[in-house]
């Protein structure tokens, strides 16, 4: 669960970040909605007028009721984001659908897909008015919360008065899996779509059909992935245990007997339990960069206390770390640096009781 609880904390940091490097409205001026529009041009007298290129004529128009300036938002259509392994989008299809495929040792992937996605359904809270199995589930029309508006006025203000933001709408979902169920697609789409502030109707905002769609298949995408994870941690850690080991390159090292991907999910919750904070990671590479505050981080009053014990559980200072992970040949290697020196047999000696029961109890 810590893991989990990690997870959830970065993936709300990276949203939070994503959300905040956007823009709702055009940077510059909008001094172009003034402009008056010029009469067309005086040929002289014996003169042939210009034939204007077809591609370069502008329609003529006498009223535009859509939005300009300030009230054309530019933020772009929500992403559908493949989050677990064998999962994929066609970059070039307009639809809200996302695509599973069944990996490794998954005996049925359509199966796990349907159920997941029933559970997902359930807990919008929401009716089923119509399904078959695996092949399609429309629900009722149901409400949901997308955040709040500070109503104008001086003395709303004053009192934080707030109207609630809520969309109402229905999903239609369909799937499509063939017979020996190794992959599915799952589309949505939806329906009639009402935008309500403060209980009110106004008009939706721009792509929110785009969002809602998006939003229910990162959902699914995400109870997927969690899950996968899940079952893979508790795979290892029921038949693989922690080992002392030298590492390809003759570093001391920790190992176990698994791959990348699954030793690398299970570090954070190893380092949850022992303490480390994770300030930086490069699954690419291989690299945890972490800092080891036992107890949480001291203020500056406690580091100048020095009448205080310097001693950790480990054994080990406070401060950064650098863990370095590698597989070779179906063996995880764990090899831990401070300082750019590598921590001795002797260090990983002291501490390998308190990691292998890490690994082995507390890594999800």
């Amino acid at each position: 669960m810590k893991f989990w609880r990690g997870f959830a904390a970065v993936s709300t940091l990276i949203v939070v970040a994503g959300c905040s490097s956007q823009r709702d409205v055009a940077q510059g001026d909008f001094d172009y909605l003034e402009l008056e529009e010029n009469s067309a041009i005086l040929v002289p007298q014996g003169l042939n007028p210009v034939i204007p290129h077809p591609d370069y004529i502008i329609p003529e128009q006498e009223h535009y009721s859509g939005r300009l300036g300030r009230e054309q938002s530019i933020r772009s259509p929500r992403q559908v984001m493949p989050l677990v392994p064998g999962s994929r989008i066609e970059e070039s299809n307009r639809n809200s659908r996302i695509w599973f495929d069944a990996i490794e040792d998954m005996d049925n992937v359509a199966d796990w897909v349907w159920r997941e996605l029933l559970e997902l359904v359930d807990d919008y809270d929401v009716d089923i008015e119509s399904s078959a199995e695996q092949e399609h589930l429309h629900t009722s029309r149901f409400i949901l919360e997308q955040g709040s508006l500070a109503r104008s006025g001086f003395f709303n203000r004053l009192s934080r008065q707030r109207d609630p933001i809520e969309s109402e709408q229905a999903f239609k979902i369909n799937m499509e899996a063939p017979e020996h169920g190794r992959t599915a697609m799952v589309e949505v789409t939806a329906d009639d779509i009402r935008w309500l502030i403060g209980g009110k109707q106004v008009e939706e905002p721009l792509f929110i059909q785009r969002q809602l769609e998006a939003d229910f298949l990162n959902q699914l995408s995400l109870r997927l992935q969690r899950g996968y994870e899940s079952e893979r941690v508790a795979s290892v850690r029921a038949t693989r245990a922690l080992r002392h080991a030298e590492s390809p390159q003759g570093h001391p090292a920790y190992a176990l007997d698994t791959g990348f991907d699954s030793g690398w999910v299970m570090m954070p919750g190893v380092f949850s339990y022992l303490d480390f904070i994770v300030e930086d990671l490069n699954q690419r590479d291989g690299r945890y960069y972490v800092n080891y505050q036992p107890g949480g981080t001291r203020g500056w009053f406690s580091r100048l206390a020095f009448w205080r014990s310097s001693e950790t559980p480990l054994g080990i200072p406070r401060g950064e770390y650098l863990f370095e992970v590698d597989e070779v040949e179906g063996i995880f290697y764990i090899v831990i640096r401070r300082d750019d020196e590598l921590l001795s047999e002797e260090q990983l000696d002291d501490m390998f009781p308190m990691f292998a029961e890490a690994f082995s109890e507390h890594s999800d």
